[in-house]
């Protein structure tokens, strides 16, 4: 499929843009997710405090590479609303001014994450797992840049339709992971930090193939090296849009640090962590449909918000709505039946195989929170699209109040599963907000639009 074909499906039927978007990005997401699945798997050998000391440092490492994503997020939602105003080259000049700004936050941010390291895992961590912390974070940290371009780099490719370039980017970043995880950990003996040591290889290969891609004439928008300069413009567009989704990953996977410490403070201490960890990792695989049709949601919604499209910008939103609570609802539910089975990976160990009865009776009621965690990433991305992202930053920071609250009334309880319970009650109610705002942004949206002249309202 050429550059040209690829952007005539983004600014096409919306519902086969949406899916025809979303396929390689779950592929891309199940893959990355495995990943993440597969570094829990060969370190569960490792005992309880390396398992402990992963659920640690997992949120500050997704943060980083989060904010990096929020860049890329931007720079989609920018880049599609130009294609689909017919401004290739403010589309380019975009992509551009992206780059500049991920390399530049990703400089400044090194030496800040490394300064600040071991206070922060000290106050994240307990004493007994500190130093295994440490040691497995301390790779991600000299790597920052790295962490941050790579998403970039995709957000550039989703942002022009080019989804499959950026699964093929995954699918290779995960299996150089899986395939150098057992090599590092156990054939060279470096333990812990091994796994990090792996992942961070195997995203400077992904980015590099990304960055001459991008370079390369496979995609729609060129980008040459004499591009690369300055443009006011176009980068007080990508901080608009940008920022406020950096922000957003910022607060969604940091919280989650700041929930383990909640966890942490529990009667169970690190084993609570762990019994905890594992289930909620797993529930990320459920959620990928979800964050994958949310994500496709951002080039579709912003294309049709480009072309000043009100019926296309709306229908894309519910499709997207429809078809993910709805898968994610149905994986939810095979995971409620066959609990065990998929915890078996994470629990062959004779430490871990004793926490497995914990494991499933906590798993098996977080399959409950999953479908309404869902409304977030879809409702996030349209809001993104339709150009207010602050709105759902907003909503982000309330979700994650709610949380807090929810684990710790759930810490006074002696039942561990009273944790997931608080993520049932803490994410319903966050489900029925979000949706809410989204209807009602979309609504003053499509009227604003519609009031305009030129505008299809048909």
């Amino acid at each position: 499929m050429s550059a040209e074909d690829r952007v005539d499906i983004l600014l096409g039927n919306p519902r086969k843009a949406v899916i025809a978007m979303a396929i390689p990005l779950i592929l891309s997401l199940l893959v990355s997710q495995v990943n993440v699945l597969a570094d829990r798997a060969w370190c569960a050998g490792l005992g309880d405090d390396a398992m402990s000391a992963i659920a640690v440092v997992t949120p500050v490492y997704l943060t980083i590479v989060g904010l990096g994503s929020g860049i890329g997020v931007g720079a989609s939602a920018v880049i599609s609303r130009m294609i689909g105003a017919d401004k290739k080259e403010k589309a380019s000049a975009t992509a551009v001014q992206s780059i500049i700004f991920g390399l530049l936050f990703g400089l400044i941010l090194t030496p800040i994450i490394f300064l600040g390291q071991n206070d922060l895992l000290a106050i994240l961590s307990k004493e007994n797992i500190l130093g295994i912390s440490e040691d497995y974070m301390l790779p991600y940290t000299l790597f920052i840049i790295v962490l941050v371009f790579n998403g970039v780099i995709i957000g550039i490719l989703n942002g022009q339709g080019a989804t499959q370039y950026s699964m093929y980017l995954t699918v290779i970043q995960a299996v150089v992971n899986i395939a150098l995880d057992p090599i590092m950990i156990y054939s060279l003996d470096m333990g812990l930090p091994g796994a990090s040591i792996a992942t961070v290889i195997a995203t400077i290969v992904s980015t590099m193939l990304g960055v001459l891609l991008i370079l390369s004439k496979k995609t729609f928008l060129p980008i040459s090296r004499s591009a690369f300069h300055y443009d006011g413009e176009c980068m007080k567009l990508l901080l608009k849009a940008g920022v406020p989704q950096m922000l957003e990953y910022a607060v969604l996977y940091f919280m989650d640090a700041v929930l383990n410490v909640i966890v942490l403070m529990s009667a169970e201490g690190s084993h609570a962590l762990t019994v905890y960890s594992v289930p909620d990792n797993l529930m990320m695989l459920v959620v990928i449909p979800a964050m994958a049709i949310g994500s496709a949601l951002i080039p579709v919604a912003s294309s049709a918000f480009g072309q000043r499209d009100v019926n296309r910008m709306r229908d894309s939103f519910k499709f997207a709505l429809k078809i993910g609570i709805t898968t994610v609802f149905i994986l939810a539910m095979i995971v409620e039946i066959f609990p065990e089975q998929c915890l078996y990976i994470f629990s062959y160990s004779g430490e871990m195989m004793e926490n497995r009865p914990e494991m499933v009776a906590m798993l098996r009621v977080m399959c409950f929170y999953i479908s309404f965690f869902a409304f977030t990433p879809i409702c996030s991305g349209y809001m993104q699209a339709m150009g207010h992202p602050n709105r759902s930053l907003i909503l982000a920071l309330w979700r994650n109040a709610l949380l807090i609250m929810f684990y710790l009334i759930a810490i006074q309880q002696t039942d561990l599963t009273a944790i997931a319970y608080a993520l049932v009650c803490g994410h319903s109610i966050a489900a029925v907000t979000i949706l809410v705002v989204t209807l009602l942004t979309g609504r003053q949206v499509s009227k604003r639009m519609m009031s305009q002249d030129g505008i299809k309202s048909s």
